[in-house]
């Protein structure tokens, strides 16, 4: 409804439709396709869960056990939104021209850890 050219097509096209109320408006959906970014990912440190059955039938350990995934899980997306901030070669654009002039195919510039 923000670009002004959908919003009057909208506007026309829903003024027959059948409506309960007065003021109601007939809004259609539509779909932009998002350019492809960057996808970032880390593997955290594992969690050995493996003897630890019986243990965890007591709410307190399997609590103590959730907070620690939790915990690990938080950091790891607080590094990856820190460090997608920091990436020069986050967009597209950029990151093409970057391998066009300076590195080879099968490299794909990105940040250090």
């Amino acid at each position: 409804m923000k670009i002004s050219f959908f919003n009057d097509y909208i506007r026309e096209s829903s003024r027959n439709a059948i409506r309960v109320r007065e003021d109601e408006s007939l809004n259609t959906p539509g779909i932009l396709p998002k350019i492809p970014g960057c996808f970032y990912y880390l593997f955290g440190k594992p969690i050995e869960t493996r003897g630890r059955y019986e243990s965890l039938k007591d709410r307190e350990n399997a609590n103590k056990l959730y907070s620690q995934v939790k915990s690990g899980v938080e950091s790891c997306i607080a590094y990856l939104l820190k460090k997608q901030e920091e990436d020069p070669y986050r967009r597209i654009f950029d990151r093409t021209v970057h391998r066009a002039l300076h590195s080879p195919l099968h490299e794909i510039p990105t940040f250090e850890l």
